[in-house]
């Protein structure tokens, strides 16, 4: 099992879609067992864990809709009665799926997928865990989920259509997560008191941006890197990265100024930080400089540390928010209904989470070639070793 997320250029990658042999999701299809049917048994035809693996497989080959998901389930049926039996002849249509994602009880399934992808997802200690919210377009539903910085997988996820969002279902998250000898860290929504002694109550640190909802704060840390006490003694890290034409010129600063740390008296405390960052892209260059605080264990209280995790934190953006938006298209997704949008964001996080752990090179590559050949997507997910007499069992 890997302990992070790595994509290699083609020729030296396994194949065109995993960077290194992936090791098969075995478990996957039992642990769909464990999730309640909301569903009557009478008249009941297609059990629901089947239903699931129909739409995950649907969705690992770029299906996203429930008609989409319809489609594949018929066009594959000769392969799947030769490859899977189990499934052969189960066909639901559209108002199959739409009925039942309706209808599921989102905290169960969210508690029970949790708990699953945590018992798959290595964790190194020390390792960041972002967490952060992205509201579902056009529903009024806010998923927040916390990420691994490395393997850049989901380890729990909960929705919310309530005011406040991320401020009320946060802490729930963290409740759930592992947070000893583990960094959370998130943007300057989750800084508050209350969240903080959560974390170091659990054993775990912190790495959180300040902004204007902590002023004083902000302002005494800005003051502080703007004329910095003499004999005073900083850490400092400098982080270069390219992306696509893109240079990104990370400078930290960090600080464990005592008199500074007993002014702000915040929960589990250790760091101040000032970094600045510089983006050039051809002739345009801008820079910004953000604040903010930290609760570091001695083992990982370095500036160059310090780097890595505000770097890592940005990884649920482009690894699972912005994978959602362009490879499963969730912003012009028509599914509105119920509990269904909070369910499919779950069953897309779940992909994103396995296709990650499996060092997926991209998306959409992976997409079409699942598509084109679906017996290597049923060998990924463990699925050629079930058998009829599992199902029945």
């Amino acid at each position: 099992m890997y302990s992070q997320y790595i994509v290699l250029p083609e020729g030296l990658s396994f194949s065109k879609v995993f960077s290194v042999k992936p090791e098969p999701v075995t478990t996957l299809w039992y642990f769909l067992h464990s999730i309640p049917d909301p569903r009557r048994a009478q008249g009941r035809r297609h059990p629901l864990p089947i239903i699931l693996i129909l739409a995950l497989l649907a969705l690992c080959s770029g299906h996203t809709s429930y008609q989409a998901m319809e489609e594949w389930a018929q066009n594959y049926q000769d392969l799947l009665c030769h490859d899977l039996p189990f499934l052969a002849s189960h066909t639901p249509d559209a108002a199959t799926f739409h009925r039942v994602f309706t209808k599921l009880d989102s905290g169960m399934f969210e508690e029970i997928l949790g708990s699953w992808l945590q018992s798959i997802i290595p964790q190194e200690t020390g390792e960041g865990i972002a967490i952060d919210g992205k509201t579902i377009s056009g529903t009024g539903i806010n998923i927040v989920a916390a990420f691994t910085h490395k393997l850049q997988a989901v380890l729990f996820e909960m929705g919310t259509d309530v005011k406040g969002k991320e401020l009320v279902i946060g802490p729930e998250v963290l409740k759930k997560i592992p947070l000893k000898k583990h960094i959370v860290t998130g943007d300057a929504m989750f800084t508050q008191r209350k969240i903080c002694e959560q974390i170091v109550a659990g054993n775990g640190g912190y790495v959180f941006t300040v902004k204007g909802n902590q002023q004083q704060m902000e302002e005494a840390i800005r003051l502080y890197f703007a004329d910095v006490p003499w004999k005073a003694q900083l850490q400092k890290d400098t982080m270069v990265t390219y992306w696509k034409g893109r240079k990104e010129k990370r400078l930290l600063r960090m600080s464990d100024d005592p008199q500074l740390l007993a002014y702000l008296q915040w929960p589990g405390l250790t760091h101040v930080w000032e970094c600045t960052r510089q983006v050039k892209r051809k002739d345009e260059t801008t820079t910004e400089v953000a604040i903010g605080i930290a609760s570091l264990p001695q083992e990982h209280a370095s500036a160059q540390k310090l780097n890595q995790y505000l770097r890592g934190h940005w990884g649920i953006e482009n690894g699972l928010h912005r994978t959602r938006d362009v490879s499963f298209h969730e912003d012009k997704a028509t599914i509105r209904k119920g509990k269904a949008p909070q369910i499919m964001a779950a069953l897309k996080n779940l992909v994103i989470s396995i296709l990650h752990r499996g060092t997926v090179r991209s998306f959409t590559t992976a997409f079409r070639r699942f598509a084109a050949h679906p017996e290597e997507l049923f060998q990924f997910l463990g699925l050629t070793g079930v058998t009829k007499r599992a199902v029945l069992a």
